[in-house]
């Protein structure tokens, strides 16, 4: 196997760990920042997948325009959720609307 062909495996195979580490911190997370910051890994490593793979530039910086957007986004969405429910954990959240529910009334 020639030098570049090993380059790239292990460039596709970094990318692939970060991919499947910022997609598992993502699902698994309670923390909303936190899954913000699994979602960029991700898509950090998609990225660097796709570069690997031979993608044009282009996409890069379209993708590295659609990570910026995103995470600008889920930050202005964890500063909402931190001010109208005093926290980012999920259950903490989920806690906030079963107290501000009203109780189900029968038929």
């Amino acid at each position: 196997m020639a030098p570049a062909h090993v380059l790239q495996l292990a460039v596709l195979a970094g990318a692939l760990a970060l991919l499947a580490l910022g997609a598992s911190m993502a699902f698994t997370s309670a923390n909303v920042l936190k899954r913000l910051v699994g979602v960029a890994i991700a898509h950090v490593g998609a990225l660097t997948g796709a570069l690997g793979l031979g993608a044009p530039a282009t996409l890069a910086l379209g993708g590295a325009g659609a990570l910026l957007a995103t995470l600008a986004l889920g930050a202005a969405i964890a500063v909402r959720l931190q001010e109208g429910y005093g926290a980012v954990e999920g259950p903490e959240i989920d806690a906030a609307d079963q107290y501000d529910e009203p109780p189900d009334e029968p038929l």
